[in-house]
């Protein structure tokens, strides 16, 4: 579904990326993780065509993202960004909508299927109560909410998401991971997310990415990537690290920081 190989990127004469590689298959719900300036957002907006590379490839369905027409490219990929900001007097309903572009060379005309998956969207992320509300004046987590709404309404096959549940409480980022978790299960969907929430990756993805300084030192099951010598070193701080009695799944707390 999606292939990296040797990714190379710079950035005001700095290296960000050497020789970046790996692949995500069809129906995977993979995390980035590392701790800040690691190079996660960078990585998500290569793949996304927000920036460019200095040399290697992004394939997407046995496809460059080079020869993608950008149109073309909306329908096979979409992109959540971690901060949108949308000033002018757009309704929730119409920023959800706006997912369907590149189906419709004008969003005014009706579009029947269009209105269908535009509602389903809205539905699955519990925003049914906001759509007649103006963007700009809900809250942080019911604008990010909108944005995931939007991407689903776009019915692009790989999903990239920047940061999606930073901005959300507990309730609202369970139910995030869940659904993401879903789309792939049940539609196929292939996901990729960038997160600083380490246990919300160990509990819902399949696999985990760990970057730092532009370099993967880690990429498997969360078993294999959260390993204490490992997390200890990338983010120095001690942790705690345990299986959850009910998820199964691994989680880490922070106890110590290290030269405090």
């Amino acid at each position: 579904m999606l292939k990296i190989n040797q990714l190379n990127f710079s950035y005001n004469l700095k290296s960000l990326f050497e020789d970046i590689s790996f692949e995500i298959e069809s129906s995977e719900n993979v995390a980035v993780i590392g701790p800040n300036g690691s190079g996660k957002s960078t990585l998500i907006k290569l793949i996304a065509g927000l920036l460019q590379p200095q040399s290697g490839s992004i394939m997407i369905n046995n496809k460059s993202l080079e020869d993608y027409k950008r149109i073309n490219l909306a329908k096979s990929m979409a992109y959540v960004p971690q901060n949108v900001d949308i000033t002018f007097s757009f309704s929730v309903y119409d920023v959800v909508k706006m997912g369907r572009y590149p189906y419709s060379e004008n969003l005014m005309i009706h579009d029947a299927d269009g209105d269908r998956i535009i509602h389903e969207a809205i539905e699955k992320l519990g925003i049914e109560h906001l759509t007649e509300r103006k963007f700009s004046e809900i809250s942080g987590g019911e604008k990010q909410r909108a944005v995931i709404a939007s991407a689903l309404s776009q019915k692009a096959h790989l999903l990239l998401l920047d940061e999606p549940t930073s901005a959300l409480d507990y309730k609202h980022q369970q139910e995030i991971y869940t659904l993401l978790k879903q789309l792939c299960r049940d539609e196929g969907k292939t996901v990729l997310i960038v997160t600083h929430d380490i246990n919300l990756a160990a509990q819902f993805c399949d696999r985990i990415i760990l970057l730092n300084e532009g370099k993967i030192i880690k990429n498997g099951p969360p078993e294999d990537v959260l390993q204490f010598p490992v997390i200890e070193e990338i983010y120095g701080v001690k942790v705690f690290i345990d299986i959850n009695p009910f998820t199964k799944s691994l989680y880490i707390l922070p106890y110590d920081l290290k030269d405090k």
